[in-house]
């Protein structure tokens, strides 16, 4: 596209950012709410299931696990400070190396899957 003194215009581009397909994004296309309901679906699921986790743990590090409650509380409090750092590491990651849209798609997908394992076990135990 060229204005009328013969100069090439761009359309409006969001600098140094690319579409899922490694594209300049083009803000009138990019992003907006098709991006943000997966996002916002990915962090209600992962909030529902750290919660269903975390007050669960404790019943069941002593219980089943038989661990004392003063091990159990210490092994919570080091699960949810993980849980916690992980997104700095996410964080990284997504800068570095991947981009946002991939490390939330992959990390999404491990998710999942140990998720899935986990209730496999749950039916079909290994032990």
């Amino acid at each position: 596209m060229e204005n009328p003194n013969g100069v090439l215009l761009e359309p409006d581009l969001v600098g140094g950012a690319v579409n899922y397909r490694g594209e300049a994004a083009v803000r009138s296309k990019s992003g907006y709410w098709r991006s943000a309901w997966f996002i916002i679906g990915v962090e209600v699921a992962e909030r529902i299931s750290f919660y269903g986790i975390q007050g669960n743990l404790i019943s069941y590090l002593t219980g089943p696990l038989n661990e004392s409650i003063a091990i159990a509380a210490k092994n919570v409090n080091v699960w949810v400070g993980t849980a916690s750092l992980l997104p700095l590491l996410g964080a990284f990651v997504a800068d570095s190396f991947l981009g946002r849209y991939r490390t939330i798609i992959l990390a999404s997908l491990i998710y999942i899957m140990v998720s899935s394992f986990l209730q496999f076990l749950i039916f079909y135990p290994l032990i």
